[in-house]
């Protein structure tokens, strides 16, 4: 059953969301998490079920608490994902150069943050925003030190650069 579970988006991005909190609460985790509030519940008793978590009625709040087990399944998940991300980072950017490791993360920015979204939320808006800031601060170095201001790399960064920033702003105002 834990592994049933935990092969899905919505569970292991509970998991993940309740570990990080400082004081995770149910409705605080959905609406982190975004998902609908019947599936969260789902999901919350699966694991209360299983011993990954306890919850506890405090007035109007359920708190959420992790167990023992739980945080150790949630340590897992954690290396886990951060191995699958860096194994492919390598093996791709090993083959390529400053000006394509660049596009190559920009492509990322987009692909994880703006490919199949029909709306953004402000904290996706700004988490958006954090990401590209050290990869424009890197095209403007590029741009300092290029002798040829239509180098086509750098017209490809500034390119994808601007595509993230005009979609981003597209799905804030639908």
């Amino acid at each position: 059953m834990v592994k049933r579970l935990f092969l899905q988006d919505k569970p292991a991005e509970i998991l993940l969301t309740i570990s990080e909190m400082k004081h995770p609460y149910t409705s605080k985790v959905i609406k982190q998490v975004d998902t609908t509030f019947a599936h969260a519940l789902k999901i919350l008793s699966a694991m209360e079920e299983l011993g990954i978590l306890k919850s506890e009625k405090t007035g109007r709040i359920r708190m959420l608490k992790l167990t023992p087990y739980g945080e150790k399944l949630a340590k897992s998940m954690n290396a886990l994902l951060m191995a699958c991300s860096q194994d492919l980072d390598v093996r791709t950017e090993k083959k390529m150069d400053a000006g394509d490791q660049l596009c190559f993360k920009l492509d990322q920015i987009y692909a994880e943050e703006i490919e199949g979204r029909k709306r953004l939320r402000h904290k996706d808006r700004v988490r958006i925003s954090r990401r590209l800031a050290p990869y424009e601060r890197e095209l403007k170095k590029l741009e300092k030190i290029s002798k040829n201001e239509d180098d086509p790399v750098i017209t490809k960064i500034r390119e994808k650069i601007r595509e993230i920033k005009i979609e981003k702003e597209r799905l804030t105002h639908p």
